[in-house]
């Protein structure tokens, strides 16, 4: 099978932009493995499909080793795009991580493992099947993401609760409050502040939601402590009890 210039452009073009779908979706939720990912994952399947049907598809070979007889070596288009569907296990392996008792990740690996059969798709030149199968997806992991997490959060276990406990200055509130915001943006839960006047210090506790977000806590402890004003600082992961 020959392909135009043209024709593998359009393949291509259309997997950075079925990618780049799911991929935002991924990259919205501070997963992993985000757009970039997503995309090149899309474009290789693509590619390594194109490359199977082309240069490795031509077709038949006679081999006319004897007047009398003629043998047949046929050479198999698929063998390249087969190794995607194994090949692709490498990366979404990569992708789950686990977090003490919990898992993340599984979901991530899935979208990515999606995205390599969207790319052998296009690779093949189904891009009707293409479209619905990256419109599927997003809306498997957008929509209907948004409801089971609000259908079902009163039966979901919250893990990964992390609990930072500040002793400051009292004029350093600000500075550790601007901290927080920049390493956890949005992920604060629960602030609990006690001012001490006799000794101008506060006592500061704050619950991090770290749901989405990966994070080094010896770097972040080592980070809070070396902010101007703060004597004293801990940080330590939690787990929240299912709620009944």
């Amino acid at each position: 099978m020959e392909l135009s210039l043209q024709e593998s452009i359009l393949r291509l073009f259309l997997a950075l932009l079925l990618g780049s779908v799911v991929g935002m979706e991924r990259e919205y939720t501070q997963q992993s493995a985000g757009l970039r990912t997503h995309i090149l994952v899309c474009l290789g399947a693509t590619v390594f499909t194109i490359v199977s049907i082309t240069d490795m598809g031509q077709g038949l070979t006679y081999i006319n080793a004897d007047p009398n007889t003629t043998f047949r070596l046929v050479r198999d288009p698929a063998r390249i795009a087969a190794q995607i569907v194994p090949g692709i296990g490498f990366i979404g392996g990569g992708a789950v991580l686990r977090h003490g008792a919990n898992i993340r990740g599984l979901t991530t690996a899935a979208s990515l493992w999606m995205m390599a059969s969207i790319g052998m798709l296009l690779g093949v030149g189904s891009y009707q099947l293409a479209i619905v199968a990256t419109l599927f997806s997003f809306l498997v992991l957008f929509i209907i993401g948004g409801l089971e997490r609000t259908m079902f959060k009163k039966y979901l276990k919250k893990f990964n609760l992390l609990k930072v406990q500040v002793t400051a200055r009292d004029s350093s509130v600000p500075v550790v409050e601007q901290w927080l915001e920049r390493s956890f943006p949005s992920k604060t839960v629960e602030v609990k502040l006690q001012r001490h006047p006799e000794s101008q210090t506060a006592s500061m506790t704050y619950t991090i939601d770290l749901r989405g977000l990966h994070a080094d806590v010896n770097v972040l402890s080592r980070n809070l402590n070396a902010l101007d004003g703060v004597t004293a600082a801990s940080i330590r992961v939690l787990q929240e009890e299912k709620e009944m």
